[in-house]
């Protein structure tokens, strides 16, 4: 049997810093694509959706473009939910899996027990999803 290749994209939102109600979590979000199942024509397709918007060669970035920072700031409201369905309608069509550990900073006394936390939240999530990483 043919070993199954994963790509793998993983992003991080929160910090190790100091507890602050604002930002009472820190996530790391994995998604799962399997090598195996071609997604080119998805991508071909979301390539040309973004540059008939106006965006060639762009990677949207979701907290910038919720927040209007970065590139979106002079984007009207109407362009910004033009990308971020773009983004959804091409993600919800994908056979993609996730994981996302979440831990609360309010949990954690100093960052070596926010590493421990979060190292048992990502291990306890990927054994969860054991099947599907064989």
């Amino acid at each position: 049997m043919a070993n199954k290749i994963l790509s793998v994209f993983i992003d991080e939102s929160g910090d190790f810093g100091d507890y602050n109600p604002i930002a009472p979590y820190y996530l790391v979000a994995m998604i799962l694509h399997n090598q195996d199942i071609d997604i080119h024509g998805n991508i071909t397709v979301m390539n040309t959706h973004m540059s008939n918007l106006g965006y060639r060669e762009h990677a949207i970035h979701t907290g910038p473009l919720i927040r209007r920072e970065s590139v979106y700031i002079n984007e009207l409201m109407e362009d910004r939910k033009r990308l971020f369905n773009a983004l959804f309608n091409f993600a919800r069509k994908l056979d993609l899996n996730y994981i996302c550990p979440v831990i609360k900073k309010s949990e954690c006394s100093d960052v070596i027990a926010m590493t421990g936390k979060l190292s048992r939240a990502i291990t306890a999530e990927m054994t969860k999803h054991e099947a599907f990483l064989e």
